[in-house]
């Protein structure tokens, strides 16, 4: 047998498993040697065949090399068994285990496994793991191969996760390891405990067969039995000095031995592995990070825009004492430090535009500038770019991608004023940022996540809107959560004291003139002025009258035809209100200020209840302290602090 000529013996070979499609490593675990030596066989690269392996298959198979010539050959490949004497352990032992020119076949792979992972791209890098792992498991004859990481922090780590794993699951002595490898997404130290304490310390475990396992290993030597397992070896893996995963092989129908060069070399291979999905997460951490720094710095930027606007507009906050407004503020004082959408209606003027910013200043996103969008001053061919962003080319003029308000405003509040002016067909995708809290760009198809708070306003009846079709009433009935109604000038005419003194002091600081004395007669007309243009055309005439006024004494000129006209109106109104109220009082005197029932208020005035709550309420009818103590009425409830 020694020297004999391999040559035909090797294209036999090769033809015969094609012929029957039958693998290398399926071929290797029939005759109980080696794959290395099942490759060498059929590539001719190793011509003559050793003594000792002739000696194996002529003494312990019982044949010889004539054999793979002889008709007997036909039902091992066909059978996929033949009738072989027992095989001692010392001869398995020896024809599973790679030894010096053996293991030619392994570093070639090392090699060629190394020079992969040197230029790999990240995103093609699990597809390569798994067809190493397939290519690792066949050339050395395993049934299954698993690489385990850790995610917690380097060094002592507690349950590590099988990432990357190769098992032949055509083979059924091998479905019960799949099974298990889908079931268990980790492996912790509480039922390994004998492995783990080896791990940390950076030992091999080897497993040849379990029955002399160790108490402390009864849970390896368990899971052994229900899985099937005959020989195992596990290898610590280390990544900057700390052990960061384990490389496992193992096989199923027959034992092996794990001799110190195949541990070496396995450890090598599975720190190659290590290394390459190491490198897979830093980059994907930092690719994260820059991700995250560019999102800042155009955060950064919006903010710094939005800012600049402010500090050139100037930061004007809510005047007044009157109860209308009072009862405003107390509304903000209760929404503010909730995320609900707020709708805030009101004529234009009336500064619904600082009740949204007081609504900002004491929420919980306080820290970052308000963004708002005046929705009646965009074209409608560029309003949903504003609002949405657009792609680079999306239309004409679209030199770069651009941040939409929504994008912009992540973590801040967006204020829409004149929300009624939006176009028809945007509202659909305003109502699903609202619901859903998504969208795209305009050319985009990525969909984008936000988290804004909404406060929208408008100077039109959204009710009246929805009745003739212009706008959605299932977009009204979102934006209705919280509505606030900021009341016109004319209807809190108390607060034009407090807001003539605020203008002058704004004004004075502008333009460098100060008035020293109003007198009576200009605070009377301005207070028996109706103000269409509510505080917004207050705050024009007083700017008016700081230029005309020129001897320290303020000096307001207001337009006779709309005073005369409006000043009976105003009396008018008030001699009508005045009837009511003694009316509505004395009704609620004669029923103990008791609103409901046969003998309340509301039956004796011929009102509904509801009705009668909201005239006292206009009129400011409040109850007598000493009828405070009964809880069948509630007429007015006093307003909260107002927000500083």
């Amino acid at each position: 047998m020694p020297g004999t000529d391999l040559t035909k013996l090797s294209d036999r070979i090769k033809s015969l498993r094609d012929r029957y499609g039958i693998s290398q490593s399926e071929l290797a675990r029939r005759l109980e040697i080696s794959v290395p030596h099942i490759i060498a066989l059929e590539t001719g690269s190793k011509n003559v065949i050793s003594y000792r392996l002739s000696s194996l298959i002529e003494e312990k198979f019982g044949i010889n090399r004539d054999w793979l010539f002889e008709k007997e050959v036909e039902s091992f490949f066909n059978e996929s068994k033949v009738n072989l004497p027992p095989i001692s352990t010392e001869a398995i032992n020896y024809t599973r285990e790679p030894h010096g020119g053996d293991l030619s076949e392994f570093e070639r792979l090392l090699s060629e496994i190394s020079a992969t992972y040197i230029n790999i791209t990240i995103e093609g890098l699990e597809n390569v793991l798994r067809d190493d792992f397939r290519r690792l498991t066949q050339a050395l004859g395993f049934d299954t191969c698993i690489l385990y990481m850790s995610d917690e922090p380097q060094g002592t780590f507690t349950k590590i996760t099988p990432l990357v794993w190769f098992v032949d699951e055509n083979k059924d002595s091998n479905l019960l390891m799949v099974q298990w490898l889908k079931q268990n997404p980790t492996v912790d130290s509480g039922n390994f405990c004998y492995s783990f304490e080896r791990w940390y310390r950076g030992e091999s475990v080897a497993w040849v067969g379990f029955d002399n396992c160790p108490a402390e290993a009864s849970q390896e030597k368990l899971s052994s039995k229900e899985l099937g397992l005959k020989s195992c070896l596990s290898i610590p893996l280390s990544f900057a000095g700390h052990i960061s995963g384990v490389i496992a092989v193992a096989t199923f129908p027959v034992r092996r031995t794990w001799p110190d060069d195949l541990v070496s070399r396995l450890r090598l291979l599975g720190e190659v592995f290590i290394n390459a999905l190491m490198r897979k997460k830093s980059e994907e951490k930092l690719q994260k990070a820059l991700s995250e720094i560019k999102q800042l710095k155009e955060r950064f930027e919006a903010d710094y825009l939005y800012l600049r606007e402010e500090i050139k507009g100037g930061h004007q906050a809510v005047v007044g004492r009157s109860n209308a407004l009072e009862n405003i503020l107390l509304k903000v004082k209760q929404v503010a430090p909730t995320n609900a959408t707020v709708l805030i209606l009101g004529e234009t003027g009336t500064g619904k535009g600082l009740i949204a910013r007081a609504i900002h200043d004491h929420s919980t996103r306080r820290e970052r500038p308000l963004m708002q969008v005046n929705c009646a001053a965009l074209a409608p061919s560029i309003i949903e770019s504003e609002l949405f962003g657009h792609e680079k080319g999306a239309f004409t003029g679209a030199a770069a991608r651009r941040l939409g308000r929504f994008e912009a405003a992540k973590g801040t509040t967006l204020f829409l004023d004149e929300i009624g002016d939006l176009p028809m067909e945007l509202q659909p995708k305003l109502l699903r940022v609202l619901e859903e809290g998504e969208f795209e760009r305009v050319g985009g198809n990525t969909t984008i996540h936000t988290d804004i708070r909404l406060i929208a306003a408008t100077s039109r009846e959204l009710e009246k809107e929805v009745s003739a079709g212009r706008f959605r009433s299932d977009l009204w009935y979102r934006l209705n959560i919280f509505p606030i109604f900021v009341p016109p000038l004319r209807e809190r005419l108390d607060d034009i004291p407090l807001l003539l003194e605020h203008f002058l002091e704004k004004y004075r600081k502008w333009m460098g003139q100060g008035i020293k004395r109003v007198p009576d007669e200009t605070v009377n007309s301005l207070m028996s002025y109706s103000w269409p243009g509510n505080v917004r055309e207050l705050s024009n005439v007083i700017e008016r009258a700081l230029i005309t006024s020129t001897d320290g004494t303020l000096c307001i000129e207001i337009p006779q035809s709309h005073l005369k006209s409006n000043r009976k109106g105003h009396n008018l109104r008030q001699l009508i209100e005045s009837i009511e109220r003694e009316k509505i009082i004395k009704a609620l005197e004669e029923s103990n200020w008791v609103i409901e029932g046969k003998n309340g208020a509301a039956s004796l005035l011929n009102l509904t209840p509801s009705t009668l709550r909201y005239q006292a309420k206009k009129l400011r009818i409040k109850r007598p302290e000493s009828y405070r103590t009964s809880s069948d009425f509630v007429l007015h409830s006093t307003p909260g602090e107002p927000l500083s």
